[in-house]
């Protein structure tokens, strides 16, 4: 039994519960209980710290107060996902210690008796994310098994504005009934910065950015034939968006327009607006059908000219947060669409441990994904790379050398999932690419442009 509140002692209960709809049914409740100390015992604890020592008083916590991660629990969640958004919503709304208190006790006495109270308001907080850890590893699980009950990905890259002729799809579905292939990469969002399905996003339509090829009928027969779903997005190469967004786009300060190699015109990554746009896109997308969405051009341009302007100093630190925090914060997103992120690389990111100019680290990327992408073509290494003369006529070993730099500095062969050459090669030279990401356990996705394909390339064991 709790003593009453009296001049020499005192007791206060929290309790946050609730989360009612405004019809009064109970959605969900998140509940805690804290349990404050007598006075008594407060100031004889305080004699041994200075009252502003936070150390004090979180011993004091640890010896008298409830355990605050066992206090904290779920009743009649409906959804994992819901929970999620509620306690984003409890941490956004209560950002500060200051405004909590004052939202619960406006007549709060001396700063001993606030310490305590600050200090479990900063448990309470810990214990929320450690449920909301918990939810989004059941989530990932969920996730993850839906990806490897498919086995080892066998992909092949099909352009989506072809994808829109119902007799390319047909040779397509053909190919992939005769064959090993398990998985198919269809564009979503171009180089040219056309959306390539039905989309209601406002911004893309007031662009004159879509193009539809095709919408979730059309992707329903991956879902009935077990075949893994995966949607290309380019992001930060966009001509539609930069011509339309110059505020969005990498300004090219000595000619005064957008900045562009040749057709191709890049955005700003740290631009707010463009991350908005290419999440939304996503986001679409995911709840389109497609298991997975993959960032390609997730990257600065690869050129050293000097009037390039962007929003944020172009530097090795800021390009490389930029590039992992936008990924991280996408797949934090799109795991609750119930959708997996990869990311396309150069391949010699596999290599080369600085981020080439461009933001890509291979390490950083990999904590940011679920999968990562390194496009390992023979015939875009230069001469002498790997000891080779002329690389593109030595596929097995220009890309087991690639494989093998890559596996050395991260070794999560789960993670890495490479693009193999499908073009300037003959078929046994094909087939001498996906011999070596086989020989290293390696799930692979095999890029040709214009997706044409043999099938004696993808014969079955």
């Amino acid at each position: 039994m709790y003593k009453t509140l009296t001049i020499s002692s005192f007791i206060m209960i929290l309790a946050f519960s609730g989360y009612i709809s405004e019809d009064k049914q109970l959605i969900n409740t998140v509940s805690i209980e804290i349990n404050f100390l007598e006075e008594t015992q407060l100031n004889e604890k305080a004699s041994l710290k200075d009252a502003n020592s936070k150390v004090d008083s979180k011993k004091i916590l640890k010896s008298n107060m409830f355990n605050l991660n066992n206090q904290v629990r779920l009743i009649e969640s409906p959804s994992l996902k819901e929970e999620v958004s509620r306690i984003e919503n409890f941490r956004k709304d209560h950002q500060t210690p200051l405004n909590f208190l004052l939202s619960n006790d406006k007549n709060f006495g001396t700063l001993q008796e606030f310490k305590p109270l600050l200090d479990n308001y900063y448990l309470y907080l810990e214990s929320l994310e450690e449920l909301r850890n918990r939810i989004s590893i059941q989530e990932e699980r969920k996730l993850f098994w839906q990806h490897d009950k498919f086995g080892r990905i066998r992909a092949i890259y099909l352009n989506g504005y072809l994808y829109g002729n119902e007799s390319f799809r047909e040779k397509i579905h053909n190919l992939i009934s005769t064959s090993l292939i398990n998985a198919v990469v269809i564009d979503i969002k171009s180089d040219n910065g056309h959306i390539l399905f039905e989309t209601n996003n406002d911004e893309a339509i007031e662009l004159n950015a879509v193009r539809k090829k095709y919408d979730k009928e059309t992707l329903n027969y991956y879902k009935e034939n077990n075949i893994y779903l995966i949607g290309r997005l380019v992001a930060f190469q966009d001509p539609i968006y930069a011509i339309n967004n110059h505020e969005s786009a990498v300004w090219d300060t000595q000619n005064n327009r957008p900045y562009r190699q040749g057709q191709q015109y890049f955005l700003d990554p740290s631009d707010s607006a463009v991350q908005k746009y290419i999440l939304n896109i996503a986001i679409e997308a995911c709840r389109l059908g497609f298991n997975e969405i993959q960032f390609d051009y997730i990257r600065y341009p690869d050129s050293n000219y000097r009037y390039m302007k962007f929003d944020l100093e172009s530097t090795t630190e800021n390009r490389t947060e930029t590039i992992t925090n936008f990924l991280s914060k996408v797949r934090d997103k799109l795991h609750l669409e119930n959708c997996l992120i990869s990311a396309d690389i150069f391949g010699y990111v596999l290599t080369n441990k600085s981020d080439g100019g461009i933001g890509q680290n291979l390490e950083s990327i990999y904590e940011a994904v679920d999968f990562v992408s390194p496009m390992i073509y023979p015939s875009h290494y230069s001469k002498g790379s790997f000891g080779y003369s002329h690389p593109n006529s030595y596929p097995f070993e220009v890309v087991t050398a690639a494989l093998e730099d890559g596996l050395e500095r991260e070794d999560n062969i789960h993670k890495l999932r490479p693009y193999l050459q499908g073009f300037w090669h003959s078929n046994e030279e094909i087939k001498e690419g996906i011999r070596a990401a086989e020989a290293k356990n390696l799930s692979w996705i095999m890029w040709n442009s214009l997706s044409s394909y043999s099938i004696d390339v993808f014969e079955g064991d």
